[in-house]
This record gives C-alpha cells, structure tokens and sequence, in this order.
C-alpha cells in the first residue's frame, strides 16, 4: 500500500466537477461496471450503475448555488485498486457543513474509475447516538489523564508501568455496516474478550470507551503476551467475518513511582502513539518495551519501523511483535 498522488488528482477534478455541476464530467470518472455503488446521507440515496448517473443530473440542477471544496484528501492504491478520504466543505447560501467522501477506484483500461464512492455529512455522536463518545485513542488517552486512576496494582517492583492501547480499526465504517443493535453486541463481545485476556496475564482493564481499551500491567512480558492473545481470539471470533474485525494494539512502558505527573503526561502520550502507528492486527511496541524483553526466547519482533510520532520530537523506532 503506498499513498497515491494520481488517485488524489482523479478524485480532486471529480470533486471540481462535481461543483461545476458537469455532470457528464461527474459520471466520466465512475467506472460503467453494473456493480459501481454510489452511497449518500439520505436512507433512500444506494444507486447502482446507470441509475446513479440519472439520479446525480436531478440532484445537481436541484441544488441550486453552492461551494464544494476539498479540505484534504488522502488516497492510497495496491495494485488495480485504489481507494480515497476527503474531508469536504460545502457551502448552501448563508450555511457551510462539513461532510465526508470516501472512495474505491479500480484501474480500468490505464485509468483510475471510482466504482464505490460514500458521501455524507459530518455529524457529532450527541446528535446520532445521544451522548458524547470517545472517537480517537488520544481521546482515549485524556480522559484517563484527566481522571488519573490508580496504577499501584499495576507497578512492577522498579516503580514502572506497562500501558497497552487497544481499539478496532474502521470502527465507524463496521458500525455502518452492521447496523447500531449488532454493532453494540460486537462491542459487548469484545469488550468482555479484552476483560478475559487481560485478566488471564495478570493485568488490569484500566479505561474502556466506545472500541478503545487502555490497560495496565507490572511486566511488559506479560503486556505483550496479552496482546498476542487478543490478536489471537479476535482472529479466531471474527477475523474472517463479512466485514472482518480487525484491532490495532500498541504497548509502551513508562516510570509512574517517582514521577506520576510524567507518566500521566509523556507515557500515555507515548503509549497512545505507538497504537494509532500499529496496523489492523498488528501489535506494536515501543524500544524500551522491547528492550525489557530482550532474551525472552518466546518473542520475536520485525524489524524496527522508524517513525514520527505526535507531539514527541525526532524519529522513534517500533517493532511488530510476531504473533506466531
């Protein structure tokens, strides 16, 4: 998977068309295929194929004067297939919103076609689900700042701390998929998973919100070997499900008996950093946490990944764990 510069350029002149209300322009970058989808906000807007390009004509003399302009664009491909996420700002009158397209494109005779494409409007979780929920693990990671639980049981006898970071990856787009009633009972599921595995090394569930967990052990060793058996056990419940689960996990250790304001601040920053870096189904570990299970014949790390990691300076190395 590489990032795309031709991918953001054919989804950039789509967006452009789009507001040019050219819809002949619009349609000529949608791949012919019967299977292309287009998504909107509305329940009724799923159109395949040629009735989408009836549809877009209406709703682009329907909309009257507007602004639609791409914010950011991130795309990627592999191979034939290649895919995009655009923050957007569209502009009705006296009223700007901020939405959301996202994109699959196919290499169709040399040129990139959009055969999925999604656009809806941003809206807060108060709105959707009544109550504010944790959306990234930075979130994740303050609120346990601001609440800073007690870690004792949690000390290894050096004073430090083992921090595990969990969530599952896509997890707006499953709980589309699946529907609000069966993406609580995922969440209840996992939750109870990460509980059992947690329990099961000697460590200790320390915040769960929404998908993401933030747990506590007094060894890495054990940290780690937790992590592998989450990776395992959601593999084994719904690794190959349609759509699959997939978590990203990262670990770090930090000093929290001489310095707790430190550890609240740096480590779980650090720790935070080191997941949202880790893969779907991945377990990513910091140097130093590598470095304290140096010799353990039973673990096996890649190579180290060199990174930029938020709000800390220079170039950090990371390690997979082999979770074979």
């Amino acid at each position: 998977m590489e990032a795309s510069d031709e991918i953001r350029s054919v989804v950039r002149r789509w967006i452009e068309a789009t507001a040019a209300r050219d819809a002949n322009s619009v349609m000529g970058r949608m791949s012919d295929d019967p299977g292309a989808l287009s998504v909107g906000t509305d329940p009724e807007e799923w159109w395949h194929g040629e009735e989408a390009f009836a549809i877009w004509q209406r709703q682009l003399e329907e909309a009257g004067p507007y602004r639609f302009e791409p914010a950011s664009i991130e795309a990627w491909e592999e191979g034939t297939v290649g895919w995009a996420a655009t923050r957007i700002t569209i502009a009705l009158g006296e009223t700007t919103r901020e939405a959301r397209l996202t994109s699959v494109l196919h290499l169709e005779r040399d040129e990139w076609k959009i055969v999925q494409h999604h656009l809806s409007f941003a809206q807060p979780n108060e709105e959707v689900w009544g109550l504010a929920l944790t959306v990234s693990l930075e979130q994740l990671q303050q609120a346990v700042r601001r609440e800073r639980p007690d870690l004792s049981a949690a000390r290894a006898a050096d004073g430090t701390v083992t921090i595990v970071f969990t969530d599952i990856v896509d997890s707006t787009v499953l709980n589309a998929r699946l529907g609000d009633h069966a993406w609580r009972d995922v969440l209840l599921r996992h939750r109870e998973l990460i509980a059992q595995a947690t329990g099961s090394s000697g460590g200790s569930v320390v915040e769960t919100i929404g998908d993401g967990s933030m747990l506590a052990f007094p060894s890495a060793r054990r940290a780690i070997a937790c992590a592998r058996g989450i990776q395992r056990a959601v593999d084994q419940e719904s690794g190959h499900a349609s759509p699959p689960i997939k978590v990203r996990i990262g670990v770090h250790t930090g000093e929290a008996l001489r310095d707790g304001d430190a550890f609240f601040g740096t480590t779980l920053n650090y720790a935070a950093r080191v997941a949202s870096h880790a893969l779907g189904g991945e377990v990513l570990v910091s140097n130093l946490t590598r470095a304290l299970v140096d010799g353990e014949t039973a673990l096996r790390f890649h190579g180290a990944r060199e990174v930029e990691l938020k709000g800390l300076p220079g170039k950090h190395a990371l390690f997979a764990v082999d979770l074979q």
